[in-house]
């Protein structure tokens, strides 16, 4: 009796599994704990806090990065709305302030024409596998979600012409709204930015 119970719950698992997902959705907000890796050049990988508000329309990373040859902790914060970047770099006593506009794309994957190609597994998590081939760019595109959350866990992307590729990994994920505050540079500090 137990071992046809065990068999039944493991076929219903199956199932449910293998049915096709619904098409991923790229959250409205979060915050988390990312790790890009660039694997055609011999930049080491980079570890940072990622904020996302699509109500503000804006991101904010926290991390360690190299600024005037030194590392330093650095807030970035992306106001898409007036495409403003503004740099906040931290060393021991010292603050200093910039802004300048937006110069770069931040990864908002539009998720609409991704295939689904099963389930993968990261760091052991099953995870849904998608995937867009873009022949006319030279772009593949690959997205995994966690099955339970259906939240991001890991981002591929490579460019063959350009001949680059990186990946985003997702340690840790929290789907929800963050202190607006958040994306606001203190007043006594935002006093001292300058243009860059």
């Amino acid at each position: 009796m137990q071992a046809s119970i065990i068999i039944f719950l493991s076929l219903l698992v199956l199932a449910v599994v293998s049915q096709t997902p619904t098409q991923p959705i790229w959250p409205r907000y979060f915050s988390a704990s990312v790790a890009q890796h660039h694997y055609n050049n011999r930049e080491p990988p980079r570890f940072f806090r990622w904020f996302y508000d699509s109500a503000k329309n804006k991101d904010r990373f926290d991390g360690i990065v190299d600024f005037a040859d030194e590392r330093v902790w650095a807030q970035a914060i992306f106001d898409h709305a007036i495409q403003r970047e503004t740099v906040v770099f931290f060393q021991q006593s010292t603050v200093s302030c910039y802004y300048r506009s937006i110069n770069s794309t931040l990864p908002k994957p539009n998720l609409t024409n991704l295939q689904y190609i099963g389930v993968a597994l990261i760091d052991d998590l099953p995870v849904y596998h998608w995937i867009e081939n873009d022949r006319t760019r030279g772009v593949t595109f690959q997205y995994y979600e966690t099955i339970r959350y259906r939240e991001p866990k890991r981002i591929d992307v490579s460019n063959d012409r350009e001949g680059r590729s990186e990946t985003w990994l997702f340690y840790e994920f929290d789907s929800c709204s963050q202190d607006p505050e958040l994306y606001d540079v203190p007043l006594f500090i935002r006093a001292t930015c300058t243009s860059f």
